[in-house]
């Protein structure tokens, strides 16, 4: 399983005023994306761990390796 960056269900400066879409896009395509990316290069080395879904992992943080 690899994971993927959700869209969106709205535009980046629905949140304005109180969120600006410059911070909007920053954190998504930038924060977000960079999590989602380090989840799926630490999960290639372990293949029982891919078929889990995000829920499932956290469930088990105790017994997940610690690299």
């Amino acid at each position: 399983m690899t994971y993927k960056l959700p869209k969106l269900p709205y535009d980046f400066n629905a949140l304005e005023p109180y969120i600006d879409t410059r911070t909007m896009t920053v954190h998504y395509r930038m924060h977000h994306m960079g999590y989602v990316n380090n989840l799926n290069k630490t999960l290639e080395g372990y293949p029982d761990l891919q078929d889990k879904n995000i829920y499932e992992l956290l469930l088990d943080l105790n017994n997940l390796p610690e690299e």
